[in-house]
Parts: C-alpha cells; structure tokens; sequence
C-alpha cells in the first residue's frame, strides 16, 4: 500500500506543488464550481441512506425472522451489483419516454398532456432536478443496506438495563433516544458512514451510465470532471484536482473516525441484558414485506427488459412487446462478455487473497501484538484516511511508474488490493478487538501466538474481507477505465461499451448487467448469514 498508494500520492502532492499555478486554474474553471457542489450533494445522500437504513433496521426489530429474512436479502443485493448496473436499471426506469419509462408514464398520468414526450414540452422530464432524483434514487437504493446492516445489529447491542433506567429518571420516548439509542448507535452510524461516504466520494458510474449526454455537465460530480477533462487541463491543475479528491473524503473520514473511538455503553458488561426484538403480531410482515418488494422493482425491471426483444424495448418499453432470448443472443454474439469473465474473475480471485495475506496480520498486529495504543490509533485514523482515496487521486503517477504493465493483471490486481486494503484493516481491527480476552491469554500464557486462535474466531470477518475485496474488483470500472483502456477484457469495460448506445441497445444492454450481476450476487447470497456477522463484529470497537 505504501509503494502504490503512498508514494503516488506524494508525487501527485509534489507534481501540485512544482506548478501552483494549477490551483488557480482549477478555480477559475468555469465547470469546477458546479462540479463540487455536485459532490456535496452526494455527502447528502450518504445522510438520506444511513437516516433510511436506521429507520428500516428499526422496522426489522418488529418483524418476524422469515419477514426480516426477506428484508436483509432484498436491501443488501443491490449493495453487491455494479454502480454500472445500478444506473442502467434506473435509467431503464426512469427514461423520459412515457411510452417507455414507467416512472415518466406515472408522471405523465398525473401531470396530463404537459408531462408528454412527443408534444415539444418534455422538459420537465429532462430536467437537471428530474435527473437529480434519478441519481439520488439510484444510490439511496444501492447502499441503504449496509447501513441497514450496521444499524440492524447496532439496535441488538442496546443494552436493556440501560433502557430501564432511561424510563425511570427520564421517560418519555426521546429522552430514551437522546441518552439511550443515539450514544449506543454512534459506533454503528460511524462504520455504516464511512463505508456508504466511501461509495459516495467514488461516484462515477451511476452519473456516467444513467445521465444522457446533452445533461451531463449539469450533474458531473470531481471525479467524472477529473477523467473528461483530463486531456486539455493546463499544466498541474489534474494534480491539484487529485489533491483535492484526496482530500475533501479525508476530513469526513477522520470526523467519522472521532465520532467511532468515543467510549460508548454500546457493548456493556458480559452478560448483560440486551435489547430484544419486538415480534408484536401478524401485521408486522407487511410493511418489510412492501419495503422488500419496492426494492426488488429495478432488479425485476433489468430482468424485464433483459427477455424483451431488442426493438421492443427501444420502441414500446418494459410492458409491451414480446418476450424471449433475442437480448441475450445480442449481448453474447460477439463473444467479448464471456471472454472477459475469466480474467476478471481471476483478477478477483488474486485481490481477494492478497487482501486476506495482508489484511489479518495487520489487524492483528494493531489489536494483540503487544502494540502501543496510541500508536495503533495512529495507523486506524491512517487507514480511515486512505479508505476513501479514489483511483483518479493517484491515476496520473501510477500511469506513469507502470507503463506497459498497467494493464496486466497482476499490476492492476495489487492497486485494487492497495485500494481495498484500509477498509479491510479497520473491519478485521474491530472483528479482532472484539475476541474475548480468555481466547487470547491462554496461549499467550503458554508461551504461544494466540494469531491463530484470534483468526478462527472471527472467521465470519476474514470471509467478509475476502467476499468485499473480490465483489469491489469484479464490479470495478474506474481503475480499468483509467488505467487499461483500450484493452476490454473486463467485464465493466464490456457493459460500459455498450451503455455508450443506450437508447438502441437497451435490451443487451440489461442482459449483459444481468448476466456480470450473477457472480457476486451468488457469491454474497452463498454466505450471506456469515457476511452479516462478519461485517458487524466489533463495531463498538
């Protein structure tokens, strides 16, 4: 991480530096100020989607185990598909065509003729806000589960005896927020933040796939602005421009991280009471139940589309037409889908397990290995920081430094390994942090490493860290974009070609998103109670 995060940071920092003149320039860029305060509206939605996860995760509490099943499975899906798929499904939804798109064909019903598409007044659904709601909806959609996840078992490690005692020397329901649930649920809220502030500062898939062309500009968030205009910025405004990327993420991530090392009655005594779940009747299904079937309604609308005829979808939408394969075919005639799965999948499979070498002994060394605390506080706040570094901040020094390799498949395996690596440090730190002391000291009495001892109980997190490491590589677009292109023999590369004529191509454009969909969907479904676990273990921590 050091050699391919670090020393190409220091060199973007440097390259800024040796031609200040770039700061100014970015400044003055007529398309820098919308493009920022586009990237703040992203930091709103990283608020919408955990305020909607905590307020789901408290509709679980009251839900059956088979309703809060069915809940978990529906939120987290959309969280393990691509960005890419993410914005073609709500493009898909959300085309201003009202013989086409359903949303604007509900909007066209209320709103009457003004509302049309073919009578010279559509601008109401090509507008910037129309759009805004798109995007928003996409990633609320997308990554409400984690939060959901983090919040889930943040509310089953409330600690009943303190409840109690909220009642008795302050009742009322929001003396029992304000000095019960929000202290206990920081730790939760900050994990689920940072994961989700993580996603939002990475933003490049979902506006580059989902916004037509003629409005892009209106929406373009810094990294997008970073990768079209890269070719015709004057000399050091790309590496202010990446300064700056490194920069506005680092300083919520070390917010995030001060509100995380709060000392928190979160975890309490062993044995204490904690919170139960509140089964209160048979209604209690229907409203998880309705919140499962919204969010399945763009997977069921890419599935739609994806056994609609390719014309069909073009001219007459998701309802209309007929239904077969002829997508399918499409998407798989020239072979380059089914070509580039093997090199991704190998390409995941690398990161997963360079993650896994790298990441456990780390983790450990900052939670049993005798370490200073403050000293391991230092390098925590250092993997919160470099945890929300995007790809673009270190684009320019690393396309450089591995000319001619950059596109091979071990290069780009240890940059998505370096990339993911801080991440999975602070996840296994909190799992470790969390293993009983009796499982530590007995070996370390004996004169043995309890490192073994640690990994076998928190299996469920390493497999966490293996699972997100292969998913993020498999999913990727950004650092093959910027860092392989021309060569496409990745499975993003091959969906993102062919979104570039999303109007004809619809129809294989949704088969080829639902077929790159299957692996980490399969993947996450196959171990999802062990994921679940292994994510939130030690979150207090």
């Amino acid at each position: 991480m050091t050699v391919i995060i670090i020393a190409s940071l220091v060199m973007t920092v440097a390259a800024s530096l040796r031609a200040p003149s770039g700061y100014r320039a970015l400044v003055l860029d007529p398309q820098f100020g919308p493009a920022l305060r586009n990237n703040l509206a992203w930091v709103g939605f990283t608020v919408v989607t955990c305020v909607l996860g905590l307020g789901l995760a408290y509709v679980a509490r009251s839900a059956g185990a088979r309703s809060r099943r069915v809940l978990t499975v529906a939120l987290v899906i959309p969280a393990v598909i691509s960005p890419l798929t993410a914005g073609i499904a709500f493009r898909i939804i959300f085309d201003h065509r009202p013989e086409r798109g359903p949303v604007a064909a509900v909007v066209r019903a209320a709103l009457g003729p003004a509302a049309g598409a073919g009578d010279g007044s559509q601008g109401y659904l090509l507008g910037a806000g129309w759009i805004w709601v798109l995007l928003g909806a996409a990633f609320v959609w997308q990554w409400t589960g984690v939060a959901f996840l983090a919040f889930h078992d943040g509310l089953r490690r409330v600690r009943e005896d303190l409840v109690r005692i909220a009642r008795i020397f302050a009742p009322g329901p929001w003396s029992k927020l304000r000095l019960v649930l929000i202290p206990t649920l920081l730790p939760s809220a900050a994990v689920a933040g940072l994961i989700v502030l993580l996603a939002a500062t990475r933003t490049f898939e979902i506006v580059l796939v989902a916004v037509p062309g003629s409005l892009q500009d209106q929406v373009d968030v810094l990294g997008l602005f970073w990768w079209r205009q890269s070719d015709v910025f004057v000399q050091g405004e790309r590496e202010a421009l990446g300064v700056l990327l490194f920069l506005i993420p680092a300083a919520a991530a070390l917010t995030l991280l001060w509100r995380l090392r709060k000392e928190l009655p979160s975890s309490g005594p062993s044995g204490a009471a904690r919170l139960p779940s509140r089964a209160t009747g048979r209604w209690t299904w229907v409203l998880p139940g309705l919140v499962a079937a919204v969010w399945l309604t763009p997977i069921a609308a890419l599935l739609l589309a994806s056994f609609h005829a390719p014309v069909d979808v073009a001219r007459s939408g998701l309802l209309n037409g007929d239904y077969g394969l002829e997508s399918y075919q499409e998407a798989l005639s020239d072979g380059s889908l089914l070509a580039a799965m093997v090199p991704t999948a190998t390409r995941a499979v690398l990161v997963a397990v360079l993650v896994v070498l790298t990441a456990v002994p780390a983790a450990y060394g900052l939670t049993h290995a005798g370490m200073r605390r403050r000293t391991a506080g230092a390098f925590v706040a250092f993997a919160a920081v470099f945890a929300t570094i995007p790809p673009q901040a270190i684009a320019v020094p690393l396309g450089r430094t591995t000319a001619g390799l950059a596109g091979g498949p071990v290069t780009l395996s240890l940059i998505h390994a370096a990339l993911v690596l801080p991440l999975a440090v602070l996840l296994l730190r909190g799992a470790f942090a969390s293993v009983p002391r009796s499982v530590v000291d007995r070996p370390l009495a004996q004169g043995e490493s309890a490192f073994r001892r640690v990994v076998e109980a928190r299996l469920p997190a390493v497999l966490t860290v293996a699972v997100l490491a292969a998913v993020s590589t498999w999913n990727d677009l950004v650092v093959s974009l910027l860092l392989s292109w021309p060569s496409a023999d990745q499975v993003p590369l091959v969906v993102w070609q062919q979104s570039r004529y999303f109007a004809t191509s619809a129809g294989p454009l949704a088969a080829e998103s639902v077929l790159a969909g299957v692996v980490p969907v399969a993947l996450v479904l196959a171990n999802g109670r062990l994921l679940a676990e292994g994510l939130t273990t030690g979150v207090d921590r």
